[in-house]
């Protein structure tokens, strides 16, 4: 799995949000795409159908190909309350965004989506129907400008036994009994595009009828430490429900969205028989996001003004998601390369301290180390950098608002400042008198107390509600993943099953004389998928 505190992997990705960032101020892809025919795919005409939904999954090769092998399956025997639940593999397959990390090189497309799906569906399954492809981008698939997506996924090739069909990254699909399914692009969470817009106004002026019920897919943009807090999808879906989807007629019965690696289903409240969903679910993959820190009720601006939204279910599960909140203590050995860039900079610290001098490197104190910052000759530069210490932790902590960020940010800079002050004494006392000794222990301790400083950090922030993302990340958890499967039978009831998976398959076995479709690796020790939740049923 991608180890996202990697220096190399870190100044890789940003510099390519830096360089998408100003592309995308001036070329938007999705403007190029409207050269291609809108076209609307129906696939109404069955009495029934089965449509499969995954997000956030190119990332490490045990939990996406698990998640693939449990999507390639012909059915999937689950049980809820004691009653057996038969499903089976979708007519269709949707990727609602990020299909690679961290970027959309070919290669990591490649590697970390292309090769677990290929080898989980080689071939079409004989005597059926091949199943059908349509995906949205997220943003890591927006990195390059769209290009790479666009080559894999709107060129109408294969992927396995799947078959890409759309020629944009943004699609309307017409589903039995009046049921639809929306995908749309919101780029880096930049307003929707006026083709786009256009796309969709055609589909509901020409094609939805009174009574139509919609799923509207959509990636969500993970907060980058703006000061404006507006959700950019909800921002869309609001706009879209308000101007395109009512006046048609049709209702919005299901917002589907990712961005966030974990399921979290809310329910609007005083709705229907059959409420309105919410529905988080970016379990495809990618590392673990925790659940505890979401809000038992959230509000939404919609086409007929607040809707109150109520959390009903989450996986993992709360209590599940503080405990692996430990495993924040184990950064220092999942991020060696991070340690040693501390380390490396501690030691270049006491150069500039002027430790390596004479023996002022023997038995340091906290005065000896005030006496050698203001006699050295880079002083104004440390304090400095110091200065820039503050200023890059206060950017840092961008969940918390105000106040609390600037004291989150001086706490962790403290905690780092007292990092280097400890490991230079420490250092200096396990030398005996010994420079070279001293600058050893300064990059050996300086590695360790700079990585546990910061996951000290994280764990304490993690407990009051902040840097869910920065502290689960780096320990790039394979397990608790999970997809949708939707079912919307002859009477035009839509079924939801939310398909978990505890533990993904970590040794695999290569089958090359089994049947052409299937699988090219099985697992040792079984899979085994359950139910999140009880189904959920949106009635006709």
């Amino acid at each position: 799995m991608v180890r996202w505190l990697d220096p190399h992997q870190l100044v890789d990705t940003a510099a390519r949000v830096v360089v998408s960032g100003v592309f995308s101020s001036y070329a938007d892809n999705r403007e190029l795409q409207s050269l291609h025919r809108a076209e609307v795919f129906d696939r109404s005409d069955p009495p029934e159908l089965w449509l499969d939904y995954v997000a956030d999954l190119g990332d490490g090769w045990n939990s996406t190909y698990s998640v693939a092998s449990l999507l390639a399956a012909e059915e999937l025997k689950l049980e809820w309350d004691g009653e057996a639940v038969g499903t089976e593999r979708g007519r269709i397959l949707v990727m609602g965004g990020d299909q690679v990390y961290p970027v959309p090189k070919h290669t990591e497309y490649a590697n970390r989506l292309l090769g677990p799906y290929r080898s989980a569906l080689p071939c079409p399954p004989p005597g059926a129907e091949p199943p059908e492809l349509f995906a949205i981008p997220g943003s890591h698939d927006w990195y390059d400008g769209l290009v790479n997506f666009t080559s894999i996924f709107c060129r109408e090739r294969w992927i396995g036994g799947w078959r890409t069909r759309q020629r944009r990254s943004y699609f309307a699909l017409a589903l039995p009994a009046g049921w639809w399914l929306w995908g749309v692009d919101i780029q880096f969470g930049s307003y929707l595009d006026e083709a786009q817009i256009e796309y969709f106004a055609g589909v509901a002026r020409d094609r939805l009828n009174a009574g139509d019920r919609i799923v509207v897919c959509m990636a969500k943009e993970v907060e980058s430490g703006r000061s404006d807090k507006e959700t950019h999808s909800d921002r869309d879906v609001d706009y879209l429900e308000r101007e395109v989807i009512r006046p048609s007629g049709a209702e919005l019965r299901v917002f589907l969205k990712s961005g966030k690696h974990h399921y979290a289903r809310y329910e609007q409240e005083d709705g229907p028989p059959s409420p309105r969903q919410h529905i988080t679910a970016g379990g495809g993959g990618a590392f673990l996001h925790p659940t505890h820190g979401l809000p038992d009720r959230m509000d939404m601006e919609g086409a007929e003004g607040t809707t109150c939204f109520r959390k009903a279910t989450t996986y993992p599960s709360a209590e599940m998601s503080r405990r692996l909140r430990k495993r924040i203590w184990l950064l220092p050995p999942y991020n060696l390369p991070l340690a040693g860039v501390f380390g490396v900079a501690q030691v270049l610290l006491a150069f500039m301290l002027g430790l390596h001098l004479d023996d002022r490197h023997v038995d340091l104190g906290v005065g000896d180390l005030r006496t050698a910052l203001w006699e050295s000759p880079t002083a104004f530069l440390l304090i400095t950098l110091m200065l820039g210490l503050l200023f890059g932790m206060v950017r840092f902590a961008h969940d918390a608002p105000g106040v609390t960020r600037f004291l989150l940010g001086l706490t962790h800079s403290a905690l780092q400042l007292a990092s280097i002050a400890g490991v230079m004494m420490a250092a200096s006392r396990l030398a005996g008198g010994s420079l070279i000794a001293f600058l050893a222990a300064v990059f050996l301790l300086g590695g360790l107390g700079g990585t546990v400083g910061m996951s000290g950090y994280l764990w304490g922030t993690n407990t009051l509600g902040f840097h869910g993302n920065e502290g689960y990340a780096p320990l790039h958890h394979a397990d608790l993943k999970h997809f949708l499967r939707l079912h919307i039978d002859a009477g035009g009831e839509l079924t939801i099953y939310p398909i978990g998976i505890d533990r993904v398959g970590r040794h695999w076995t290569l089958r090359p004389d089994d049947p052409p479709a299937a699988p090219w690796f099985v697992p040792t020790s079984p899979i085994v998928p359950h139910l999140i939740e009880r189904p959920i049923r949106l009635g006709p």
